[in-house]
């Protein structure tokens, strides 16, 4: 299997290890707010008080925001390759992981108030390519592109590397769709043109 370098390979610095409650308690505040507020609109002062910590505390563990924002980004991350990693431990591996990346993109078609993917969200807000935030992020997603490329290539796919493109690109725009327009999966549209690209001999 290829590998991609990813931000969750990386060793963990002095603040990002979880070395106290009170960390463990600002991030998990960041979290809950990042994902459903956003990033920007969330001041370092709201999440002191949520967190209930000292501003000392907040900033000997996060000496800015966007190392906050990394180190959130960073734990989705490696939630989101433990979950991808195990389901591609299964007997029918790559198919299982294929079938999973497509369930994450429909969760948006079937809930109210879905506010679609942290990553793609983050990039939204982060424009720089060269910034840390986002360097996390395309390095994620560059990730999961590379382990449906790997999966598609197990199953004798002609075109895995392509296929692994257009497919995530289908994913991006179902998460995005389904939290700004209400895309639904109508008929099963999604899932058969999903399963055509990957089918396809």
């Amino acid at each position: 299997m290829s590998h991609v370098t990813t931000a969750v390979d990386a060793a963990p610095t002095e603040s990002e290890r979880p070395s106290s409650k009170a960390r463990q308690r600002i991030l998990a505040t960041a979290t809950r707010l990042f994902i459903s507020v956003g990033i920007r609109s969330v001041g370092v002062d709201r999440l002191i008080a949520e967190s209930e910590v000292a501003r000392a505390t907040f900033f000997r563990h996060f000496p800015t925001k966007d190392d906050l924002v990394v180190a959130f980004l960073r734990s989705q991350a490696a939630e989101a390759r433990e979950q991808l990693t195990r389901v591609r431990a299964q007997p029918d591996g790559p198919r299982a992981l294929l079938a999973e990346i497509a369930a994450g993109a429909k969760v948006g078609m079937d809930c109210d108030g879905f506010r679609g993917c942290e990553f793609v969200n983050t990039a939204a807000e982060y424009c720089d390519p060269d910034h840390p935030v986002r360097l996390v992020v395309d390095q994620h997603r560059a990730w999961v592109r590379d382990i449906m490329s790997d999966s598609l290539h197990e199953l004798g796919h002609p075109t895995p590397v392509a296929t692994a493109e257009v497919l995530f690109t289908m994913r991006t725009g179902a998460v995005i769709a389904s939290s700004l327009e209400g895309f639904g999966n109508v008929d099963g549209a999604f899932d058969r043109a999903w399963w055509a690209l990957i089918d396809q001999r």
